[in-house]
Protein backbone atom coordinates (compact mmCIF):
# COMPACT_ATOMS: atom_id res chain seq x y z
CA UNK A 1 0.00 0.00 0.00
CA UNK A 2 0.95 3.36 -0.65
CA UNK A 3 2.25 5.98 2.05
CA UNK A 4 -0.36 8.43 2.57
CA UNK A 5 -0.34 12.01 3.27
CA UNK A 6 -2.46 13.55 5.70
CA UNK A 7 -3.94 17.24 4.73
CA UNK A 8 -6.54 19.60 6.04
CA UNK A 9 -8.40 21.40 3.50
CA UNK A 10 -11.22 24.14 3.94
CA UNK A 11 -13.92 24.26 1.63
CA UNK A 12 -16.94 26.36 1.05
CA UNK A 13 -20.34 24.99 2.87
CA UNK A 14 -21.90 23.62 -0.38
CA UNK A 15 -18.96 22.28 -1.88
CA UNK A 16 -18.82 20.18 1.20
CA UNK A 17 -22.17 19.31 1.59
CA UNK A 18 -21.70 17.84 -1.90
CA UNK A 19 -18.33 16.07 -1.74
CA UNK A 20 -19.77 14.34 1.32
CA UNK A 21 -23.41 13.66 -0.61
CA UNK A 22 -21.15 12.07 -2.94
CA UNK A 23 -19.18 10.07 -1.06
CA UNK A 24 -21.73 8.63 0.66
CA UNK A 25 -23.54 7.95 -2.44
CA UNK A 26 -21.33 5.95 -3.36
CA UNK A 27 -19.77 4.36 -0.40
CA UNK A 28 -16.51 5.95 -0.15
CA UNK A 29 -14.22 7.67 2.12
CA UNK A 30 -14.27 11.03 1.37
CA UNK A 31 -10.66 10.96 1.03
CA UNK A 32 -11.11 8.24 -2.03
CA UNK A 33 -13.31 10.40 -3.60
CA UNK A 34 -11.15 13.48 -3.65
CA UNK A 35 -8.32 11.88 -4.68
CA UNK A 36 -10.15 10.15 -7.30
CA UNK A 37 -11.13 14.33 -8.61
CA UNK A 38 -7.32 15.21 -7.94
CA UNK A 39 -5.97 12.32 -10.29
CA UNK A 40 -8.16 13.53 -13.19
CA UNK A 41 -7.56 17.20 -12.46
CA UNK A 42 -4.08 16.65 -12.88
CA UNK A 43 -4.19 14.38 -15.57
CA UNK A 44 -6.51 17.33 -17.55
CA UNK A 45 -3.83 19.80 -16.54
CA UNK A 46 -1.20 18.26 -17.89
CA UNK A 47 -3.05 18.00 -21.14
CA UNK A 48 -4.30 21.62 -21.16
CA UNK A 49 -0.76 22.78 -20.21
CA UNK A 50 0.88 20.42 -23.07
CA UNK A 51 -1.66 21.74 -25.59
CA UNK A 52 -0.79 25.06 -24.64
CA UNK A 53 2.88 24.69 -24.81
CA UNK A 54 2.13 23.16 -28.49
CA UNK A 55 0.18 26.19 -29.51
CA UNK A 56 2.88 28.71 -28.41
CA UNK A 57 5.48 26.44 -30.40
CA UNK A 58 3.66 26.62 -33.30
CA UNK A 59 3.20 30.59 -33.41
CA UNK A 60 7.42 30.56 -32.64
CA UNK A 61 7.92 28.76 -36.08
CA UNK A 62 4.32 29.93 -38.31
CA UNK A 63 3.65 33.00 -36.52
CA UNK A 64 0.71 34.31 -34.29
CA UNK A 65 -2.58 33.00 -34.87
CA UNK A 66 -5.10 34.91 -36.82
CA UNK A 67 -8.68 36.02 -35.59
CA UNK A 68 -10.10 33.51 -37.69
CA UNK A 69 -8.04 30.81 -36.96
CA UNK A 70 -8.77 31.93 -33.34
CA UNK A 71 -12.77 31.79 -34.00
CA UNK A 72 -12.53 28.71 -35.90
CA UNK A 73 -10.81 27.00 -32.64
CA UNK A 74 -13.14 28.39 -30.14
CA UNK A 75 -15.81 26.60 -32.09
CA UNK A 76 -14.62 23.76 -32.55
CA UNK A 77 -13.92 23.41 -28.77
CA UNK A 78 -17.53 24.29 -27.71
CA UNK A 79 -18.31 21.42 -30.54
CA UNK A 80 -16.22 18.96 -28.83
CA UNK A 81 -17.42 19.78 -25.29
CA UNK A 82 -20.80 20.07 -25.68
CA UNK A 83 -20.93 24.12 -24.88
CA UNK A 84 -23.25 26.37 -26.89
CA UNK A 85 -21.20 29.37 -28.13
CA UNK A 86 -23.24 32.88 -26.66
CA UNK A 87 -22.63 35.90 -25.28
CA UNK A 88 -21.82 34.54 -21.94
CA UNK A 89 -18.90 32.20 -23.51
CA UNK A 90 -16.20 34.24 -24.83
CA UNK A 91 -13.90 33.54 -27.37
CA UNK A 92 -10.04 33.89 -27.66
Amino acid sequence: MSEKAKLSISLEEELGARLRALAAQRQEQISTVVSHALVDYFANEERRLDGLAAMAEYQHEHGAFTAEERRAASERVDEIMGWAAGPERQTA
